[in-house]
């Protein structure tokens, strides 16, 4: 087993999650012995900070570097060494989104460049697409338990919340509209297909657009036209609260830009006004991935949104599970296969958000009525703390380096 690890990071994205997954890991790990450093870059300076990191440690070279989503791994030195060859003997670039955000890096000729995805459509399209890669596997998230301990189901104070940023599908679409004619093709029906067939992975779309297109083809146009993906995302995203609001479940939003939401739809839905002004809908403003096990210790269920992963899992959902939360998610073959029936996650589908939502409403009502919500909570509980939690994810991490 290789005991010394550098993890690099160079800014805070998505709730400061992934500083706050590497001091996960990192404190896992110090506790099976391993030597352990963490060094956050900043943005202004980084090439020439990580070139001085690449002299300080030339003639002793970490066994394993690690960065979550950035692309240092293509920072050259004076003399056009990559510097993450000099400082680690493997590098582990580890992806939380589709390989086609992290095409550049992933190109990048590194002696020994690793990846870590969280889909298992994803590892495949990378180990068929990127030969410089050695090693790619697939190992999600894990979570941890709110600090003040497991809060009783029956006195949480929320039954349903949903945690993620708002992006308004309308905008993103004139934005992508603006584009080359080409692009504006690719985006209508790249969008369609996906909408009319949420199955499909994002690359099959883009194989059915373009017969016998190569990965590394595939890859690139996903990434120039990456607006796509942010309108897929944001569209059902929206159109799941707005089935919220029309069945009238009360939901607490977490996150950025809820309010610019809350605001259009007090506009456009007018059928629903009364039970928006009524406070049922709230937007409870940004928060930190630290506060999040606290936020789910309070509710009962919890609404989750994969990013398109067909065949993987969202950490949201590891992080209701432990906190003894139902995880409301849209269906994942690897989540079905991997977390037993009755554990602590409810499916819903992307071809009929009007039926999920109608769904959570009978869910709600029935919480205090019958006790299955909180036997499915305690399940999920019990089988996070088996298989999701950070010292588990760190005992995986040791076997594959």
């Amino acid at each position: 087993m290789s005991d010394r690890i550098l993890f690099l990071s160079n800014g805070s994205i998505c709730y400061d999650s992934t500083t706050y997954f590497i001091d996960c890991i990192s404190e896992e790990l110090k506790k099976k012995g391993w030597e352990v450093r963490h060094i956050r870059l900043d943005k202004g300076t980084q090439e020439k900070d990580l070139c001085a990191l690449a002299d300080e440690y030339d003639s002793q070279p970490f066994d394993n570097v690690f960065d979550i989503n950035t692309k240092l791994d293509a920072i050259q030195d004076n003399t056009g060494k990559y510097c993450f060859d000099r400082l680690g003997r493997q590098c582990w670039h580890y992806i939380l989104d589709h390989p086609f955000y992290h095409h550049d890096s992933l190109c990048v000729p590194l002696k020994n460049l690793n990846v870590i995805c969280l889909d298992e459509n994803h590892r495949k399209f990378i180990k068929e697409t990127y030969s410089n890669i050695k090693k790619c596997v697939v190992l999600p998230l894990a979570a941890s338990k709110a600090g003040s301990g497991l809060k009783s189901f029956d006195k949480r104070e929320n039954n349903l919340i949903f945690t993620a940023s708002y992006t308004d599908p309308d905008m993103v679409y004139l934005q992508a509209m603006r584009q080359e004619k080409e692009n504006v093709e690719f985006f209508k029906t790249f969008t369609q297909i996906l909408l009319n067939e949420p199955e499909l992975t994002q690359e099959a779309a883009v194989r059915r657009m373009y017969p016998g297109i190569t990965g590394m083809d595939a890859a690139g146009i996903l990434q120039r036209n990456y607006m796509a993906d942010v309108y897929l995302q944001a569209v059902i995203r929206q159109e799941l609260v707005v089935q919220l609001i029309r069945k009238c479940v009360p939901v607490k939003l977490y996150g950025h830009n809820w309010d610019v939401f809350l605001a259009k739809a007090r506009i456009l839905m007018k059928d629903s006004v009364d039970f928006l002004e009524n406070g049922l809908v709230t937007y409870e403003g940004e928060v930190t991935y630290e506060e999040l096990p606290d936020i789910y210790n309070n509710a009962r269920m919890s609404l989750s949104q994969l990013p398109w992963f067909k065949m993987g899992m969202h950490d949201r959902t590891p992080l209701a599970m432990i906190n003894g939360c139902v995880s409301i998610t849209d269906e994942s073959r690897y989540m079905k296969e991997r977390i037993p029936d009755g554990c602590g996650v409810v499916y819903y589908s992307l071809e009929d958000m009007e039926k999920a939502a109608g769904d959570i409403r009978n869910m709600i009502d029935s919480v205090t009525s019958t006790g299955e919500t909180n036997i499915l909570a305690h399940r999920g509980m019990k089988f996070a703390e088996e298989q999701f939690t950070w010292e588990k994810w760190a005992e995986e991490f040791a076997t594959i380096t």
